[in-house]
């Protein structure tokens, strides 16, 4: 079953079965990790803003927002992206997650995924990875704390800190 309900627009079906949840196995030196992928619907849609009219609405776990296409068309990347971020870069918000951001054809700015990895207590599975929100984000900042996606994968696994590194330039993009 989908976890996300198909959006009914002017006649049109948006299906959403492309954010069901996935897995994937990620190699560390010599251990593999397995990392489950779930998507909150914000990957999809906005809040909702004077502008938007009820049949944009969309009810998903007791919050209503309003549909996005751009976001939704965005959101057709998001498991390709996750699968394939490997050694790669992400980086420290703020607040308590994490981010990477990748420049995208026909967008003005970077496109940038939010996500918070916890361990999982699922057999099976070593890490649970929500991805919170994705949008294109034209004034986010080019500077934060790196970390290697492998690294904090394997340090969640373990139940182990990620230590923040110092801020610099964002590298990839």
């Amino acid at each position: 079953m989908a976890v996300f309900k198909t959006k009914r627009l002017k006649g049109v079906d948006y299906h959403l079965d492309h954010l069901d949840p996935f897995q994937f196995a990620l190699a560390v030196d010599q251990a593999s990790y397995t990392v489950e992928v779930h998507f909150s619907c914000h990957c999809f849609t906005e809040e909702i803003a004077a502008h938007h009219t009820p049949d944009l609405y969309y009810s998903h776990a007791g919050e209503r927002r309003a549909f996005n296409m751009d976001r939704y068309d965005q959101s057709k990347l998001l498991p390709g992206l996750i699968a394939s971020l490997g050694n790669r870069s992400v980086y420290y918000t703020r607040q308590v997650n994490y981010f990477f951001l990748r420049d995208m054809p026909n967008l003005v700015g970077p496109y940038v995924v939010f996500f918070d990895p916890a361990k999982a207590k699922k057999t099976g599975v070593d890490v649970l990875l929500n991805v919170q929100s994705a949008y294109c984000k034209p004034g986010m900042t080019d500077r934060a704390a790196p970390v290697r996606f492998t690294t904090l994968v394997e340090a969640t696994a373990k139940a182990n800190p990620v230590n923040r590194g110092p801020i610099q330039q964002i590298k990839r993009k």
